[in-house]
């Protein structure tokens, strides 16, 4: 962050400058990007998340802690719940985090898998 001529600060990442005003807008579109009346579900999937991430001293988010942590859950959790928490997890991931694991292909893969045989009520 810097300021510039007209004494309006300025945020400066390694591609480019915003200004504050740019940042501000940009904020309320991303505090607005998920579903209102089931934001707090969302939040909460995304806490349970970071909490098992945090309990398994992780740092990085990657495509083996994912399948990591949706394996473990997939022991007490069918198919579509799984499905559910991931939507909500990747909601999140992009949003907070600005990590898209819609591109881990063994994640989908092993979601898929966990879906065979599944008969739907």
């Amino acid at each position: 962050m810097k300021g510039n001529s007209n004494g309006r600060f300025v945020y400066c990442t390694m591609n480019n400058c915003e200004s504050e005003e740019i940042v501000e807008a940009a904020n309320i579109a991303i505090s607005n990007l998920l579903p209102t009346k089931s934001r707090s579900l969302y939040d909460i999937a995304y806490n349970r998340f970071k909490k098992w991430c945090a309990e398994k001293n992780v740092q990085v988010y990657s495509e083996n802690v994912l399948l990591a942590y949706f394996s473990e859950n997939a022991k007490n959790y069918k198919s579509s719940t799984l499905w559910a928490q991931y939507s909500m997890v990747k909601s999140c991931l992009i949003i907070y985090d600005n990590i898209d694991i819609s591109k881990f292909p063994k994640l989908i893969a092993f979601l898929k898998r966990t879906g065979d045989g599944y008969q739907a009520k």
